[in-house]
């Protein structure tokens, strides 16, 4: 499998296909971050030894500036790693929201030293640190278990105004268990004459921020006609957490932009840090109700043959659980009525198993004659619906995997978003699929790939977060 040179494609033994077929919401040792051996992990997330050592901080450490943790069963790590020590160390791929992990900012590409007062990862090597893996759990006995995680330090080289990697800081991270976390809020009620709505669950939370929740002081400014509007209740800003997107998900989402849209919130925040993506179709669902144009494209598939395929957002508004056109003052089933106009033949009740949508054709050529493309230029009814368009930010960052890459690149490339706001992403636009094998075990191998509705690859294939010789951060991913 590794001749192919996909960093996706792997064999599971039977073992390892029962480990990831085991619910695991709970995360590495119940920390809510997704952990991966090594060599199991994407090629983005893999350290090069041919870094430059002289910018290797471990290089330079006191390798007796230690520190221990369990008294006379003492197990001594070093304040600082060597980049080739953390070679082989367990990485983090994902990251629950909410979760102990998040809350002590553990993210995406640190790694893991060690459990508790019994599993260390360090001098090992890769097969080893597999099996501790696959057999580490923090036991009932361990009053006060805990994470050593390995963080990466980054320099920033003025001569190429670029981050590069020198080495990793090791701290103690303490697991808090669920039953000691405080439960969350439901509703709040203010005092000023707008509800403060505040509720969800550990996939969908909302909230409605008001001016004062603000940590930066709103300065009034004068509107087009000169007049200066000071700050009032209806700046209200709508607060959705997506943590991955499922059939609940959507449901969820739903909910929390009907009782934000009754509780009067005029711009809204859309959350999807650490969203590790999902089930790609309730992703496409939810960005098909905050575009107004049905024949809008979602994303393009290329399969192995290399045909392409696009994805609309009439494939969606067709859809039975479509909830309507959302977050804009204009009426949500207006994206329906439009697309009913233009493909009646589509709405017939044989409609959906014999017609295919104008956008979706097999090659680009086809696209530009028979699809949606090339676009005319806004026409007066478009530019009207755009200002009735309430103003979405969205937030994202390394742990924005996936569906939820997808998700971000359909709304930023239709033009919805007033800004993106965070990091690169995690760089994974790819269809994987596993096949059963006679000896229990699967070949997981990559069967199409996802672009952005402006044609951009979400994944380098092969490519590397850190540039092997230099060590350098790379492109890859949404930024």
């Amino acid at each position: 499998v590794a001749a192919t040179g996909d960093p996706y494609s792997r064999y599971l033994t039977r073992e390892g296909l029962a480990v990831e077929l085991r619910e695991t919401d709970g995360g590495f040792a119940g920390s809510g971050a997704v952990v991966e051996a090594p060599q199991d992990a994407p090629d983005t997330l893999r350290i090069d030894t041919r870094i430059d050592r002289t910018r290797d901080v471990g290089a330079v450490a006191d390798r007796k500036n230690a520190f221990s943790f369990f008294g006379k069963k003492a197990i001594e790590y070093p304040h600082m790693l060597h980049i080739s020590d953390a070679v082989n160390l367990p990485v983090v791929t994902a990251v629950a929201p909410d979760s102990t992990a998040e809350r002590y900012g553990i993210t995406v590409g640190d790694r893991i030293a060690g459990v508790g007062n019994q599993v260390k990862f360090l001098g090992i090597d890769q097969a080893e640190v597999k099996h501790r893996l696959s057999t580490c759990k923090v036991e009932q006995s361990d009053v006060s278990p805990f994470l050593l995680v390995a963080k990466p330090i980054l320099k920033t080289d003025t001569e190429i105004s670029r981050d590069i990697l020198i080495g990793y800081r090791v701290s103690k991270l303490k697991l808090v268990p669920e039953s000691a976390e405080p439960p969350p809020s439901t509703i709040l009620v203010g005092n000023e004459g707008l509800s403060s709505i505040e509720g969800g669950d550990a996939i969908v939370h909302y909230k409605l921020l008001r001016p004062k929740d603000s940590l930066f002081l709103r300065i009034p400014r004068a509107d087009d006609a000169g007049t200066v509007r000071p700050t009032s209740a209806t700046d209200a800003v709508g607060y959705i957490r997506l943590t991955r997107f499922s059939k609940a998900a959507t449901a969820g989402y739903v909910r929390a932009v009907r009782e934000l849209e009754a509780a009067g919130a005029r711009s809204y925040i859309l959350d999807v840090r650490n969203n590790y993506g999902g089930v790609m179709q309730e992703a496409l669902l939810t960005a098909s109700t905050l575009l107004r144009d049905p024949h809008a494209v979602l994303t393009f598939i290329v399969n192995s043959r290399g045909g392409l395929g696009a994805q609309d957002v009439e494939q969606y508004v067709a859809y039975p659980r479509f909830p309507g056109y959302l977050l804009s003052d204009e009426d949500p089933g207006v994206t329906l009525a439009q697309a009913r106009r233009d493909d009646p033949e589509y709405f017939k009740p044989e409609g959906l198993s014999k017609w295919t949508p104008p956008s979706e054709q097999a090659s680009l050529h086809q696209q530009g004659v028979r699809g949606s493309f090339p676009r005319d230029a806004p026409s007066a009814a478009a530019r009207s619906s755009a200002a009735a368009q309430k103003k979405i930010v969205l937030l994202v960052n390394e742990g924005t995997a996936s569906s939820a890459e997808v998700f971000a690149a359909a709304l930023h490339d239709n033009g919805r978003l007033a800004a993106t706001v965070g990091g690169r992403t995690y760089g994974k636009g790819l269809i994987l699929h596993t096949f059963p094998l006679p000896d229990g075990g699967g070949l997981r191998i990559v069967v199409a790939e996802y672009l952005t509705p402006a044609l951009r690859h979400v994944t380098q294939v092969g490519g590397a977060r850190r540039e092997a010789e230099t060590g350098e951060v790379t492109d890859g991913g949404l930024r």
